[in-house]
């Protein structure tokens, strides 16, 4: 039985697996459990696992025709042994060392979260092997979930993250195309009282020209419309300010995706923006304040 479980949804990966999977071999220890699913690959992807397999001391792969990202993490998640999950997408890169310095503290400490800064990268030329180890520093509860909610040091991702796997187990990943992290991270926030975030990043997101946040669609803005009702049902009324600037981003960059019925409802709440309360709101970044002012003044 492994510490922590790695999770890899690969799909038609072949020009991103090998430097994934060099990566990740150069990060590993003995601790680590490896779970590869290969879902719906056309391309070279399946030979891919199969050469690095036996590089690895454990080791779970799956072949699926799921072409489902929330279904995958989900069935990856079931087989997990590990105490910690974290996940790695299969066109990133981990620096060296970096699952055994996490393996070391998550032992020592027992957080329920170990949340880190992802590395956003266009340009792989620019990794480098840079690693101090990890020294989180604790967040309180609301300090995690307005982070957040800004947007500030981390968001919705369960890359990176090294998360207990009783979380998992009482927020089962949904089934979804997309934004399925954006669905269960609030309420595993909720649901931890021992919080601690890593600045310096041990992970390299590498952002491409088609990535999902690249070629949004109607479909996908439906999506991050149900999800962003789901966080504003989690998170107390206490955090309906940041919840709402949430809103005001759907309404601001994605208004034309909307159908007449979402609209009105986005509209509602951005509407709940004009008050005194969210004015004085210390919570609320002044830029924020200002585009709202702004959007206003246009009405």
């Amino acid at each position: 039985m492994a510490f922590l479980s790695v999770i890899i949804a690969a799909h038609n990966a072949e020009a991103t697996l090998h430097a994934t999977l060099s990566s990740l071999l150069a990060a590993t220890v003995q601790d680590t459990e490896i779970i590869i699913f290969n879902d719906s690959s056309e391309d070279t992807t399946q030979a891919i696992i199969e050469e690095w397999s036996p590089k690895f001391p454990q080791i779970i792969t799956r072949t699926v025709n799921f072409r489902n990202v929330g279904r995958v993490r989900n069935s990856a998640v079931a087989l997990a042994s590990g105490e910690y999950i974290t996940m790695l997408d299969s066109d990133d890169c981990l620096k060296p060392g970096s699952l055994r310095d996490a393996i070391t503290f998550l032992k020592a400490q027992r957080p329920d979260m170990l949340l880190t800064r992802l590395l956003e990268i266009r340009d792989p030329r620019k990794m480098t092997s840079d690693w101090q180890g990890f020294n989180p520093v604790p967040l309180s509860q609301h300090e995690a979930v307005a982070r957040f909610l800004r947007h500030k040091d981390f968001q919705a991702h369960l890359i990176g993250q090294f998360i207990h796997r009783s979380l998992y187990e009482s927020n089962p990943i949904p089934p979804m195309l997309c934004y399925e992290d954006f669905a269960v991270f609030p309420g595993m926030l909720m649901q931890s009282s021992k919080i601690v975030y890593q600045r310096q990043g041990h992970y390299y997101y590498v952002k491409r020209r088609d990535s999902l946040s690249s070629s949004l669609d109607a479909s996908k803005i439906s999506t991050l419309v149900e999800c962003t009702l789901q966080m504003e049902r989690t998170f107390p009324s206490s955090y309906r300010h940041l919840v709402n600037c949430h809103w005001f981003d759907i309404y601001s960059n994605h208004r034309s995706c909307l159908t007449d019925q979402q609209l009105q409802l986005v509209k509602q709440r951005v509407k709940a923006m004009y008050t005194l309360s969210f004015f004085l709101s210390t919570d609320v970044r002044f830029s924020y304040k200002k585009r709202v002012i702004e959007a206003l003044w246009k009405k």
